[in-house]
């Protein structure tokens, strides 16, 4: 019995990921740390302790060093002639530049 408990402790917090609220009642925005599975599931404002909280969806950059590697040898050669939107693609595919 407790080694499905400990499995199951095990699996919840892999499946942790850190979501962003933004409370209906005060509009505080804050983060919380949850299972996947909890993600939609209502969250208590720390500021007002309103319950009508909203998951917003998250931003985030990634950068890299020139020294990365890269899997994509042809947007390897792409940024590296400094050129990587004029032969499109681009941003979006080419569909809106050139």
């Amino acid at each position: 019995m407790f080694g499905s408990v400990d499995q199951q402790s095990e699996r919840e917090v892999g499946s942790m990921a850190l979501y962003e609220y933004k409370c209906s009642d005060c509009t505080e925005q804050f983060d919380l740390m949850r299972p996947m599975s909890a993600a939609d599931e209502p969250a208590e404002c720390p500021e007002c302790g309103g319950a009508e909280s909203r998951r917003l969806i998250s931003n985030f950059a990634s950068v890299t060093g020139a020294s990365a590697v890269s899997s994509n040898p042809m947007m390897d050669a792409r940024m590296a002639s400094g050129n990587a939107s004029s032969r499109g693609g681009g941003c979006c595919g080419g569909s809106c530049c050139s």
